[in-house]
């Protein structure tokens, strides 16, 4: 198998393993920590990949994008709640932002592309500020013992499953 950046393969495919280590350090550090945001460096480190930075300046930013649609998914096959949506930049013009690449998944314009109308990006924020507060509502369960562990980690003691904010676009 050929390698590209700090060992890792290039043939885009994130195992469940790596995936998981980056949620349970998000569930860790921000879904239970009052629904805290978290650094995209964070959690790529967590998952033991090269800094999203060191991606984009090697040419390979579209696995920053495939890595944290990964996650998204992986989210929700666990029945977890969308916790992509508590990982932000720390820097530049998307700073406190997550990435394009979170609106796309969910099916919302980029609040920070300047094409993006005075709707769309209300929508777009209002929907963002919708799953953290799910993200945060979750931890908070979580941290009392209010949520099952396992394979239905994501299911509260009443047994009725979470709901999940994803739209669809117009």
């Amino acid at each position: 198998m050929e390698r590209s950046l700090s060992g890792m393969p290039q043939h885009h495919d994130f195992t469940d393993d790596t995936v998981d280590a980056a949620i349970d350090f998000i569930i860790e550090n921000g879904a239970q920590d009052r629904g805290q945001t978290i650094s995209y460096s964070r959690v790529f480190d967590a998952a033991g990949l090269p800094p999203p930075q060191d991606l984009h300046f090697g040419g390979e930013s579209q696995l920053v994008t495939l890595f944290m649609a990964r996650l998204h998914f992986r989210c929700r096959e666990r029945t977890l709640p969308p916790l992509d949506a508590l990982v932000v930049h720390v820097a530049g013009e998307r700073i406190e932002f997550p990435g394009a690449g979170y609106f796309r998944v969910n099916g919302q314009a980029d609040p920070l592309n300047q094409r993006t109308s005075a709707t769309g990006q209300t929508q777009a924020t209002v929907f963002w500020d919708a799953q953290k507060t799910e993200c945060k509502d979750w931890g908070d369960r979580s941290r009392r013992g209010q949520v099952l562990p396992g394979p239905d980690e994501g299911v509260p003691y009443s047994g009725r499953p979470m709901s999940l904010l994803i739209s669809k676009p117009d």
